[in-house]
């Protein structure tokens, strides 16, 4: 099967044909479905905010925002770190996709570059006495986002 688009996914999955084997937007459909999955998985750390509890975090949050203070960019680097390290870990999952080598390096910058800026604003966001209730409105859209793709790949 060759590449098919998202409303040709749609009627294959209602006419109860497998779309694996085939590709979207130039993604092998399973890879659509794992992403699904992962993106389904992540909706549930919404359970930490109720686990852990609003007050709790947002300490933490005053934390983390008093280290920024203290340290200046360190929080930054080391997020920049963990963040380049899960890039080429998604380089490394990613190499069988296909995809060329200029366009997976890039994926590593925007990935160490987002835990980076992930890390420096998460204190911030951690302070906001909003933060529970818009978690739990991402949360049911990665879920919706996840379930939508993980049930196509199906």
């Amino acid at each position: 099967m060759g590449d098919i688009s998202y409303l040709q996914a749609w009627q294959m999955w209602l006419d109860g044909k497998s779309t694996l084997g085939s590709t979207l937007w130039g993604v092998p459909m399973i890879w659509w479905g794992r992403a699904g999955k992962i993106l389904t998985f992540l909706s549930g750390a919404v359970v930490i905010i109720d686990l852990v509890g609003v007050e709790r975090l947002s300490r933490y949050g005053d934390r983390l925002v008093r280290l920024m203070a203290a340290h200046g960019s360190l929080p930054f680097i080391a997020g920049l770190f963990a963040g380049v390290i899960a890039g080429w870990l998604t380089v490394a999952a990613t190499a069988s996709m296909g995809t060329d080598s200029q366009l997976r390096s890039w994926l590593v910058i925007v990935v160490g570059g987002a835990a980076g800026g992930f890390t420096t604003m998460i204190g911030f966001a951690l302070q906001h006495r909003r933060f529970a209730s818009m978690a739990r409105w991402v949360s049911l859209g990665l879920l919706l986002i996840g379930f939508h793709f993980d049930l196509l790949a199906s």
